[in-house]
């Protein structure tokens, strides 16, 4: 059944407009009686059933029971902004592997640093990219894309966090021995209630003094193996890996 994600599906009947009604008429070829699975921004989930077309909206009709999605534990992807439009991948591919909440970051060696006005489009270009994957991959919830802040004033904002709620995993060159699978291992055991958060460097990786604040915040360091991977393919890489571990 097509998915849909809507603003609110409290009320019995509903009007989709602008972007997810194009969507619908034009991409995905919907119908008159047309039934879709549809998922509001609160985690509630139920089928609508298509009524009405206009050339502004498309009226519909809840024609099933609302349901919570439950959430057992959450993933947050923290990943420093690489070159160009990357991170676009970013937000894509995390999306599909089930990420919760993804930090666009910038810290010492980042070299994209958009100003205010871009980082706005930015934000609303992820926001829509992860809302079109989340639809493509049949998600129950769409991932939430944070403000772009510095990884100093994120670390931050963890830190007071009691560490029983979180695990934090970072990627470093450096790392020789610890490896991913240790690290979720240690992490399984731990108590499956966590939240795992993943911090990801920028092309030039960690300077030495993130490396130090990233410890003190919490985070263990682990190795990816022998090849020093690009900062897209490093957060794939080990979202791949919690999934393998975790579905």
């Amino acid at each position: 059944m097509k998915r849909i994600f809507l603003e609110d599906l409290t009320a019995d009947k509903i009007t989709i407009r602008g972007d997810d009604a194009r969507h619908l008429a034009y991409s995905l070829r919907a119908r008159r009686g047309d039934r879709l699975t549809a998922v509001d921004r609160s985690g509630r989930s139920a089928v609508i059933e298509l009524t009405d077309f206009d050339r502004n909206a498309i009226n519909a009709q809840r024609v099933g029971e609302i349901q919570l999605v439950a959430v057992d534990r959450k993933i947050i992807l923290a990943d420093c902004l690489p070159k160009q439009n990357r991170f676009d991948t970013i937000v894509e591919k995390a999306t599909e592997l089930g990420v919760d909440r993804i930090v666009p970051l910038i810290s010492d060696r980042t070299i994209a640093r958009p100003n205010s006005f871009r980082e706005k489009a930015k934000l609303e270009r992820w926001t829509r990219i992860a809302k079109e994957s989340a639809e493509q991959c049949a998600r129950n919830t769409l991932p939430e894309i944070g403000n772009i802040r510095d990884l100093d004033t994120w670390l931050n904002e963890i830190t007071p966090i009691d560490e029983k709620n979180f695990f934090l995993l970072f990627c470093w060159e450096k790392e020789q021995s610890t490896t991913v699978r240790e690290v979720l291992s240690d992490f399984k055991a731990s108590g499956a209630d966590k939240n795992l958060i993943v911090l990801i460097g920028p092309e030039g990786g960690f300077s030495d003094r993130e490396v130090r604040r990233i410890i003190v915040a919490g985070g263990v360091s682990v190795t990816l193996g022998k090849r020093v991977l690009k900062t897209d393919t490093a957060a794939i890489s080990v979202l791949a890996m919690i999934n393998y571990e975790f579905m």
